[in-house]
């Protein structure tokens, strides 16, 4: 019997019951990290009391290797309680483990999948978006910088709200590239989620990048944009076009939409510029 187990995306508290029951009865751990799950499993066994079976089997099956190494598995292994773990989150959502599905269901393996913590699913609920169904695009994944940004315009222009994950490493130059494409866009983006330092921006696209000037950027990051027709961009639009009618200088424009909006003054300011220079 093979279980796949959702692991905690921060907090140790959010691991469920049944998940824990599983992980306590394993014989043999499927692992995208071997070393991240003995970490979990002794957390488990420190805060919680688990207990678990004396000396399981570890074995590693990630993206880069999981071809060979289902190749070379005896069917007979998973006569025995199995489970599989990413290293955080549900097995499959942007983490390893449907080649191991694939091949339970070709060699009629009995599987089970539990619930449990999702990034996108718990930033999407997060965002306050009006909109009911959302897409999880997880990381672009081309490193170019030309295809990274054909590869977000396309996703901007789906009539959904759109979920990505990014690293620390990229989260200030997909910032700056969503403030280029989509500057008036509504953004919910959270660093760290259910940690001790969970960090949340919410606003608009255009006033991300410079809100990332003020926190550290370190840590995983999971950003919802909502889709291209949501009532808080389409009424940005609206004030900007009305209040271009009255012809008043540009700061005091920002400062009347900053106070409209809840946005730094700032953020209008240079985002007003932007449209005045499109504009000529």
């Amino acid at each position: 019997m093979l279980s796949l187990v959702p692991t905690p995306i921060g907090n140790l508290d959010d691991v469920s019951f049944r998940a824990i029951d599983r992980l306590a009865s394993a014989e043999v751990f499927f692992c995208e990290d071997v070393r991240v799950t003995k970490k979990l499993l002794r957390l488990l066994g420190d805060r919680r009391g688990v207990s678990f079976r004396s000396r399981p089997s570890f074995i590693s099956l990630h993206k880069r290797n999981e071809k060979f190494a289902l190749q070379a598995l005896d069917r007979a292994l998973f006569d025995r309680p199995c489970v599989y773990v990413s290293d955080a989150g549900m097995p499959c959502a942007s983490d390893p483990g449907a080649a191991l599905v694939d091949y339970a269901i070709k060699n009629e393996i009995a599987y089970e999948v539990l619930p449990g913590a999702n990034a996108a699913v718990t930033a999407f609920a997060g965002s306050g978006f009006s909109e009911s169904r959302f897409v999880f695009y997880g990381f672009l994944e081309a490193r170019k910088a030309n295809a990274r940004k054909g590869e977000l315009e396309a996703a901007l222009k789906l009539p959904f709200a759109v979920i990505f994950h990014e690293s620390p490493r990229r989260i200030e130059g997909f910032a700056a590239l969503l403030a280029d494409l989509a500057p008036d866009r509504e953004i919910a983006a959270f660093k760290e989620m259910t940690k001790l330092h969970e960090k949340r921006y919410i606003g608009l696209a255009g006033g991300f990048a410079k809100a990332l000037e003020t926190i550290s950027v370190k840590g995983e990051w999971t950003i919802a944009i909502a889709p291209q027709n949501s009532p808080i961009a389409n009424q940005n639009e609206w004030l900007i076009a009305e209040l271009r009618k009255l012809s008043a200088p540009i700061r005091p424009l920002a400062k009347i939409l900053a106070k409209l909006s809840g946005e730094k003054s700032g953020v209008w300011y240079e985002r007003l510029l932007q449209k005045v220079g499109a504009q000529r």
